[in-house]
């Protein structure tokens, strides 16, 4: 007869197991997970590493005002419709290929993009300007900050 620990020690030595395991991994793992990351700047690291301009929102106001950008809002459709910045266009990234095909004779080289999501912990406006490029589009902005830091600044907003 073997020695059988009850089902809930059974997952206490297992967790335990992977706990260990997964610490020992982190000592002496050359990439090291970082326990605690300041995710606010998370899209804008990766965003400056990618080369893509970033806005203010000092700047993202001065772009709506003047009509010399384009504006992509990569949210989905249901946050689009709640609230938008005035006259941005609903460009979602789960759906990129169709709005990329919807809007095509608007991407001349020149033109100016601004494209942005919720706000500084969205990934999607950098996924968008990364498509973006991809697609050639070199000339445009992205506005990390989003529509949360727009509406906070008291701007108006398009429904």
């Amino acid at each position: 007869m073997g020695w059988r620990l009850h089902p809930w020690r059974q997952l206490a030595v297992l967790l335990a197991a992977a706990l260990a395991l997964g610490l020992a991994a982190q000592a002496f793992s050359p990439r090291r997970i970082p326990w605690t990351a300041d995710w606010s700047a998370h899209v804008q690291t990766k965003a400056l590493r990618a080369g893509l301009a970033l806005a203010t929102t000092g700047e993202a106001r001065a772009f709506v005002e003047s009509g010399a950008a384009l504006l992509l809002d990569a949210r989905v459709p249901a946050d689009y419709d709640a609230g938008r910045l005035p006259g941005a266009l609903s460009f979602p990234i789960e759906d990129r290929a169709n709005a990329y095909a919807m809007y095509a004779e608007l991407f001349t080289p020149e033109q100016r993009l601004l494209v942005y999501c919720s706000g500084q912990t969205c990934e999607e406006s950098l996924q968008l300007s990364l498509f973006l490029l991809e697609q050639g589009h070199t000339n445009q902005v992205l506005y990390v900050d989003g529509f949360k830091a727009w509406q906070e600044a008291g701007l108006p907003v398009e429904k």
